[in-house]
């Protein structure tokens, strides 16, 4: 075989090839992209937030519902831990910025009324509070309240908006649990 056949040869195997990766390469980029800034996948190892979440499954988040539209009172949110950013937690929102939570007799307590939470399945026990929500954060509980480790037990009490990473949408791993996450 001539040395012009063998170059032509593998010119031609490098274009296969390359034909081959870079709409691979596209297309784990833009899978990266979609997961990091749109919609992305997370694991629940607890009990926390039994019996919204069980333990233990797969979560969708969206990250564009907090992005583009303020977090509210109820809703299940992923975010950074305020006690150490690298790890990431789901709760409910509970305290809106401003608002005073008070937790006594089995009920919690939001600007001095009972808060509504008909997602609860156990009396929340002992007494906490009060806590002042600071402008721009926000104080979070699980619903599983009596094995959650939320604001009421963190060295830093109140999640940032800047920390708040998505919204809980969906279980969907086991198959057997699949179900959205109501707020």
């Amino acid at each position: 075989m001539t040395k012009a056949k063998r170059q032509r040869r593998n010119v031609s195997l490098w274009r296969g090839i390359w034909e081959w990766v870079w709409p691979v390469a596209i297309g784990a980029a833009v899978a990266g992209i979609i997961s990091h800034w749109v919609i992305g996948v997370a694991y629940v190892p607890t009990d926390s937030m039994r019996p919204t979440i069980p333990n233990p499954c797969y979560i969708v988040d969206d990250h564009l519902a907090t992005e583009f539209h303020a977090p509210y009172e109820g809703e299940v949110v992923i975010f950074h831990f305020p006690d150490n950013p690298k790890e990431i937690f789901v709760k409910r929102i509970i305290g809106m910025p401003g608002d005073t939570i008070m937790i006594k007799n089995g009920h919690v307590y939001r600007n001095g009324k009972v808060l509504y939470e008909p997602y609860l399945d156990v009396v929340t026990y002992g007494t906490y509070g009060p806590y002042h929500v600071p402008k721009g954060h926000y104080f979070m509980l699980g619903d599983n309240r009596n094995v959650s480790k939320d604001s009421r037990f963190w060295k830093h009490k109140y999640v940032a908006r800047s920390a708040i990473i998505g919204r809980a949408d969906m279980v969907i791993w086991p198959l057997s649990k699949l179900h959205t996450i109501g707020s």
